[in-house]
């Protein structure tokens, strides 16, 4: 396994938690001279369990995939006042289930995936799981979760 940071890989859905991660991501890209690759995961609106026995039709996918883009561009600007100029910035959307995907979305050699520490209680993980937990434990990168601010 290679030990030099190529890419830092960051999860953002536009919550608090998920821009103080691409924060600290985009902190670590500048650090290495890595590229930033920030993630938004979406589904539609019917959510995740309906879009996997009934996924969207193309057009449907498209409209929601632009969505999804406008909104990580959008969490870019919130976070970091915009994509970032100096550093290599790669934005991406992905559709399905968050924590997979963002494991997924880590597997080359080099990668460094950013969480934030999602600050939901108990009964949402509960009924939803934890993404940082599930990242800590099926990625074969290193995964850096970022505590809410303040803590």
């Amino acid at each position: 396994m290679n030990r030099t940071v190529r890419r830092v890989v960051v999860g953002v859905d536009g919550s608090a938690h998920s821009l103080a991660a691409l924060r600290k991501a985009a902190q670590e890209a500048r650090r290495h001279h890595a590229t930033l690759r920030p993630v938004l995961v979406y589904s539609s609106p019917m959510g995740d369990y309906i879009d996997t026995l009934w996924p969207p039709d193309p057009r449907t996918a498209r409209e929601l995939d632009r969505a999804a883009y406008r909104r990580l561009v959008d969490s870019c600007e919130r976070a970091l006042g915009g994509l970032p100029a100096d550093v290599r910035c790669a934005p991406t959307t992905a559709f399905g289930p968050p924590a997979p995907l963002l494991v997924q979305a880590s597997g080359e050699d080099g990668d460094v995936l950013v969480v934030g520490d999602g600050g939901h209680g108990a009964l949402h993980r509960l009924l939803k799981g934890s993404v940082s937990r599930y990242c800590l434990r099926h990625c074969d990168c290193p995964v850096m979760v970022v505590p809410p601010a303040g803590d």
